[in-house]
């Protein structure tokens, strides 16, 4: 453990475990990420930062002076389906375009509860169709997301699976939630050794992002849906946190249909730590391995074109 490390897991766990155990509600999250997004992480100057529109849904790009454009990694950022932009993610944003050698999309998609699902899920369909319609290969697409931004990664790509549309060459998510109607075990083991949530929480979640719809839908809950075909996936997540078992559950599944599966289990991190690589060692470390994948992932579509 960083001595950052030791010092941010209490500091987070007063400003927002506390917060959350006075205001168990998802909600609460759009309070906390406004006020971060008001002191937004510098970006160096070798990393352009533009906006654009893509199906209709403004997006942030991310790129380094030589990126690939025919490449691309989708980002879709957390925020429990109804906070958050990518403002909030800059940190880890302009460390993958740096470091993956590509441009970064990250949409502003809509959120809950003014826009319910599957509003935000549309979106980012929308965003992955025009990368395409752009001439971007979907073999040369990697798709990643955290916590909600995992969510809708992995029904993105359940999304496309239905439509019968090509799949990304690869999935990045970071802790995400992938049952939302049945509770896991570390949702309930974890709920003290996890520094940011207050279990309660969980159950608001139907009513703002789901409401009058069945939370089995795969593309609600991706842990209940046919897995067979998606393609390769890292998974990082913390060992403390209470949604480990989100992550471990959909790599078991995902593995026993034949996907090639990595998982990443970090021990006394926090809840999507990689967004404050501005801070934390354990969090850049964790971009370097994201960097590595995607790198890995267009390395491997590239061969098997050519071969």
């Amino acid at each position: 453990m960083s001595l950052q490390l030791f010092f941010l897991n209490p500091l987070i766990r007063l400003s927002m475990k506390r917060r959350f155990r006075k205001k168990p509600h998802v909600m609460e999250l759009r309070a906390i990420m406004s006020e971060i997004a008001r002191r937004p992480a510098k970006i160096p100057p070798r990393i352009a930062k533009t906006e654009t529109s893509l199906g209709s849904v403004r997006t942030e790009v991310f790129r380094a002076a030589s990126a690939d454009e025919t490449r691309a990694l989708l980002y879709i950022h957390g925020g429990g389906w109804v906070a958050g932009t990518p403002t909030n993610h800059i940190a880890l944003l302009w460390r993958l375009a740096d470091q993956a050698g590509v441009p970064v999309y990250a949409p502003d998609y809509r959120l809950a509860p003014e826009h319910p699902f599957p509003a935000g899920l549309d979106d980012c369909v929308g965003v992955y169709r025009a990368l395409l319609d752009k001439g971007i290969a979907a073999s040369s697409i990697v798709v990643g997301g955290d916590s909600a931004g995992g969510n809708l990664t992995l029904a993105l790509a359940l999304k496309l699976k239905q439509l019968g549309w090509p799949q990304p060459a690869g999935l990045v998510c970071l802790s995400p939630a992938t049952e939302l109607v049945e509770p896991l075990p570390s949702h309930i083991s974890n709920k003290n050794s996890d520094a940011m949530f207050d279990p309660r929480i969980f159950a608001t979640v139907r009513k703002v992002y789901w409401p009058n719809q069945d939370g089995a839908n795969p593309l609600i809950s991706p842990l209940r849906g046919d897995v067979r075909g998606l393609p390769p996936t890292l998974f990082q997540a913390s060992a403390a946190e209470m949604l480990r078992d989100d992550s471990v559950r959909m790599a078991e599944k995902m593995r026993a249909a034949g996907v090639s599966v990595t998982l990443d289990l970090w021990p006394r991190v926090f809840h999507v730590w990689q967004v404050t690589a501005d801070i934390l060692p354990e969090a850049r470390v964790a971009i370097h391995r994201i960097a590595s994948f995607v790198k890995e992932r267009f390395a491997d579509t590239a061969r098997k074109a050519a071969a």
